[in-house]
């Protein structure tokens, strides 16, 4: 029973799956319409969604327009809301502007003063002396906490270009968690009551050593990032797992097999392509179908210059030249036995 279930469900030799696919994800992309919502635990967070999200995916964009992070934990920091709090701020993204009131610049002895705000630096547990000794390392600079809680640099220079260089990068100074990371906050689920973390960002590759984090859950929705840090099979999952939940969050229900299909053509050459000239429509093996999807000239040009030769197996040069297609009954092929026809004929 259960093998004759599995062979109805395979698709028909010679079915145009690729053409259905296009049509089931273009056709209902052409309604979305742009909206984003808020991911729950984080309202700083809002996240890119309906169309252009699509867009940004199918397009294969390098950096996303709005990168987040889920980072699940181990043993008792799950359980444990301060154990998860205190992983949440290794992770949580600080940098001067958001622990500062102003940034005073000293142009007769060379000096830069930032003014901390007293209750942004107790917010995320730091101390003058820890941004102070942060910015030493970061930028080589003889940085020191005063006895009012603020932290002065000595630039060594009275240039007042060179002085004010070095202030406008010391705003954007990190001093403290995970470039990249964002805002992190702990979540609890609603399924299991355990405790996890969402941040608005994305670095798993420098999230991953800390202590307390299960390595095999880390999510990000950042697919070049997890093509980069975990792999081609990660990068294929995230793309389908996105371009999914981005349909279902519209209320277009897609069959997941079109979707899989995509994302498996997207990847199939062990790194990620675009769908478009710069991608797989322009990797094809085909001098007509390259030059059916714009840029026309351009190929038939080089494929002149080179001396390249069509071997005709796609739909898209068939359908140019006239040519039954290799799909559907054009995958068919017929053959008759020479002794048989002569057996006949004699007949």
């Amino acid at each position: 029973m259960a093998k004759k279930i599995d062979i109805s469900t395979k698709v028909q030799q010679g079915e145009p799956v690729g053409v259905i696919a296009a049509q089931s994800i273009g056709e209902p992309g052409t309604q979305m319409i742009l909206k984003t919502f808020h991911f729950a635990g984080i309202a700083a967070t809002i996240t890119t969604s309906g169309l252009p999200r699509i867009v940004e995916l199918l397009d294969a964009k390098k950096i996303p327009t709005t990168p987040f992070s889920s980072i699940y934990l181990m043993d008792e920091a799950k359980k444990d809301f301060v154990k998860a709090d205190q992983i949440a701020k290794k992770i949580n993204e600080v940098r001067v502007n958001d622990i500062s009131r102003r940034i005073l610049e000293n142009f007769s002895n060379g000096k830069i003063r930032i003014v901390l705000d007293k209750q942004a630096l107790e917010a995320v547990d730091l101390t003058p002396s820890q941004v102070a000794a942060r910015i030493s390392k970061a930028y080589e600079l003889d940085a020191a906490a005063t006895p009012e809680g603020n932290v002065e640099i000595s630039t060594h220079t009275k240039v007042l270009k060179d002085i004010r260089s070095i202030s406008v990068k010391l705003m954007h100074a990190l001093v403290s968690g995970v470039a990249g990371a964002g805002k992190a906050v702990v979540t609890q689920s609603k399924t299991t009551g355990e405790f996890y973390i969402e941040s608005a960002g994305s670095n798993i590759e420098l999230m991953l050593p800390i202590d307390g984090i299960d390595k095999a859950k880390i999510y990000t929705n950042d697919v070049f990032e997890m093509y980069k840090v975990l792999g081609i099979e990660a990068a294929r999952n995230v793309l389908a797992k996105e371009l999914k939940e981005t349909f279902d969050g519209q209320g277009i229900n897609i069959n997941e097999r079109h979707v899989l299909l995509v994302a498996d053509a997207m990847t199939s050459r062990g790194h990620i392509e675009s769908i478009g000239r710069h991608g797989l429509v322009g990797s094809k093996e085909s001098v007509f179908a390259r030059a059916a999807f714009e840029e026309t000239v351009k190929h038939l040009i080089n494929a002149a210059a080179f001396g390249e030769t069509d071997f005709m197996r796609g739909v898209t040069e068939n359908i140019l030249v006239g040519k039954q297609i290799p799909l559907g009954t054009g995958v068919v092929k017929l053959a008759v036995k020479k002794q048989d026809v002569e057996k006949k004929s004699k007949k």
